[in-house]
């Protein structure tokens, strides 16, 4: 606008100049006024090249925070990867120690088994020589009454040798007095030749028993033995295996705080990844802080004062639209009132219509989440203010108005991309609504459109570090400085 003033001043000086007939006063006041206009313009011009060597020093920054964002992702990347492959590695170990620790439950179960065999067979052992005392004595008892009855023996041999033998037991019989006599004799002779047998027969089956019961001392000496040798190799293979726990364990152990030690080792790089991660949300934070000064330098005068003018137009219009419409209900209400009739309702005013909200807003998007919010910037670098909220969304996200109005301007610009401005009158307070960084733009400037209408998708144009609607509520007028902005959280809309 300056640079246009100054042109017509130009084309002014110099007709005048070609112009014979004016004074000198005249002349001397267009010259100073020309040095005026001279001076505005390199003072404005001056400002136009701080504006672009301070957006320029920016975009630097930008460039190197980007490039620092890029390291901090690639090293988090690598240093994830270190912790995929410990994490195998941890898994690998554990599972070697879980198999070695089967082998020494195992081992020590074993060892527990050869113990209870060894206690049984000791045990045995000492059964079986108690019961070999106890046949030695049966077996001293046997042979001194086998010799006892060996000597009744012999001597019943040597009488019955010396007496004939039979013939004495019929002496005894045929020297009978009488009948009586004689069973008697038969009775008593048949005794003792019984009790001969009985002592026969005992004598035969004790010298049996006395063979049995030295077979089984011997036996149960050679079971002894054989249980001694058992229990020693029992020993042997228990002290062995008890060595090999022993091994294992230390093998073990060994495992054990090598794990330990990769543990804390994956400990650390979690701390390093937490660390670089949260150097990486510093760099994020300090990106957007720099894409806030772009959006607040980068925007040129011209563009400026282009929106200030397209903003009064669009507030123009709406009043005209209000004005309209009202003289419209007037009217129709006089209409109405000679006729006597209804006519029944009339439609409402675009420029009237608000949400089911109390705020007269809605939320420029559904789904996704807000990425940034209002306000002074949370950490120690982001000292800038972010004068509305970020919307992030993955894939295909239509934006929408969200309050009836008309499009003030709809453009493209060097630092919000497609940007779209939206002028409203709810409840009788004008409102700027801004809509940026859209892939596309589907309303024009001077369009009037309803709330929740279709006015373009989300985007990465501009001056955006992901694809996000950069959202933006001021009530009353939009201006340079925005100091109309508001949260827009203050209107349900999060």
């Amino acid at each position: 606008m300056k640079l246009l003033l100054t042109a017509l001043l130009f084309v002014g000086i110099f007709q005048l100049s070609t112009t014979t007939e004016v004074d000198a006063k005249s002349v001397d006041q267009l010259q100073k006024e020309k040095q005026e206009v001279n001076s505005k313009h390199k003072n404005v011009k001056s400002e136009l090249d701080q504006a672009k060597s301070r957006l320029n020093n920016i975009k630097e920054k930008q460039k190197n925070t980007q490039s620092e964002i890029n390291k901090l992702d690639s090293e988090a990347s690598e240093t994830q990867n270190q912790i995929d492959q410990k994490i195998k590695e941890l898994e690998k170990k554990e599972s070697e120690i879980n198999t070695k620790q089967s082998e020494i439950d195992k081992l020590n179960s074993e060892i527990n088994q050869l113990e209870e065999r060894i206690d049984e067979l000791q045990a045995e052992i000492k059964k079986l020589k108690e019961e070999i005392e106890v046949l030695k004595e049966e077996i001293k008892e046997q042979e001194a009454s086998i010799e006892k009855r060996e000597e009744l023996l012999k001597n019943r041999l040597r009488s019955l040798q010396k007496n004939g033998g039979d013939i004495r037991y019929l002496e005894v019989i045929l020297g009978s007095k009488d009948f009586g006599d004689f069973i008697n004799r038969t009775v008593a002779v048949n005794k003792i030749m019984e009790q001969d047998n009985n002592i026969l027969e005992t004598h035969i089956q004790e010298k049996k028993d006395l063979e049995a019961n030295k077979k089984k001392v011997e036996s149960n000496k050679a079971q002894v033995e054989e249980n001694k040798v058992q229990v020693e190799k029992d020993k042997e293979t228990v002290t062995a295996q008890r060595n090999k726990v022993s091994e294992e364990k230390k093998a073990l152990e060994s495992q054990k705080a090598s794990l330990t030690a990769e543990k804390n080792k994956l400990d650390n790089l979690f701390v390093q990844l937490e660390d670089q991660l949260g150097m990486k949300d510093t760099q994020l934070a300090k990106l957007e802080e720099q894409e806030e000064e772009l959006h607040n330098h980068q925007m040129t005068l011209a563009e400026k004062e282009e929106n200030l003018r397209a903003q009064a137009a669009a507030f123009d219009k709406l009043i005209a639209q209000k004005k309209a419409e009202e003289e419209r209900k007037k009217q129709a209400a006089s209409a109405k009132k000679s006729s006597g009739g209804n006519n029944g309702g009339s439609e409402g005013s675009k420029i009237e219509q608000t949400s089911n909200f109390s705020s007269g807003f809605i939320r420029p998007l559904d789904g996704g989440y807000m990425s940034s919010g209002y306000g002074k910037r949370s950490c120690s670098i982001c000292s800038s203010n972010h004068p509305g909220v970020d919307f992030a969304k993955a894939g295909t996200v239509p934006i929408k108005a969200s309050a009836s109005g008309v499009v003030a301007r709809s453009y493209y610009s060097s630092s919000y991309g497609n940007v779209v401005f939206i002028s409203h009158i709810v409840n009788g307070q004008k409102y700027t609504t801004v809509y940026a960084h859209l892939r596309n733009r589907a309303v024009q400037t001077g369009q009037t459109v309803s709330q929740g209408q279709y006015i373009g998708n989300m985007g990465n144009t501009g001056n955006s570090t992901g694809q996000h609607l950069h959202f933006e509520i001021h009530r009353g007028e939009w201006n340079v400085n925005k100091s109309n902005a508001v949260n827009p959280t203050s209107f349900g809309i999060r």
